[in-house]
């Protein structure tokens, strides 16, 4: 599964009707809904404000809408391109003013999985990683080397200092045996480690 680094916004006339796509990166469901009703508001003079929404590391929640156009023209189209390229934690909104002109069942379903394919082709896409968030505790002799190494290499979140130096670090967990394995070489073994969480997220 994949998702998308930041938002992106596609423009489309078809038939002198414009539809408008918002392809979003989301956390949860209550995200989703606050960037879905945001989207609405500025929009509130649209004709229509079609949808598709996957969430999940393994896309356990879909939901789509069509919002008013004719069953499974609009929504179900969109949830499809999502789908088609294994996108998770994502929004995908198509806001269309409608221009006078009818587009049929075959017409819309084409528009708008345009709308959404155009946005997709547009990302940067992201994959999911698991991140170990710890504390470091080395003694004064050490900080030139390991700081230095740290802040080459990982995310320094926050330094402490009592007694010992305190490093508080997120690093992909994939990475954490050598890093131990570092500090503890450059440190002669005296390195403390203590892993706070863990957790997964889209980078």
């Amino acid at each position: 599964m994949k998702s998308i680094k930041e938002e992106i916004i596609s423009t489309d006339s078809i038939n002198k009707s414009k539809f408008v796509n918002y392809l979003i990166p989301v956390s949860d469901l209550d995200d989703t809904l606050s960037k879905l009703n945001n989207l609405r508001k500025l929009y509130s003079d649209a004709s229509h404000h079609c949808f598709a929404y996957i969430l999940g590391n393994n896309q356990e929640i879909q939901k789509y809408s069509d919002d008013g156009e004719p069953s499974h023209t609009a929504g179900l189209p969109i949830l499809e391109v999502l789908k088609k390229h294994n996108l998770t934690n994502i929004l995908s909104v198509t806001i269309r003013y409608y221009g006078g002109t009818k587009l049929g069942a075959g017409g819309l379903t084409r528009a708008y999985t345009k709308s959404c394919a155009e946005s997709v082709a547009l990302s940067t896409f992201t994959t999911l990683a698991n991140y170990t968030h710890l504390r470091v505790k080395i003694s004064f002799d050490h900080i030139g080397h390991v700081e230095k190494y740290i802040r080459d290499n990982y995310d320094l979140v926050d330094t402490t200092y009592d007694n010992f130096v305190n490093y508080t670090i997120n690093i992909k967990s994939s990475d954490l045996e050598d890093f131990q394995n570092s500090l503890t070489e450059f440190t002669k073994g005296s390195a403390l480690f203590n892993i706070i969480k863990t957790y997964d997220i889209y980078k």
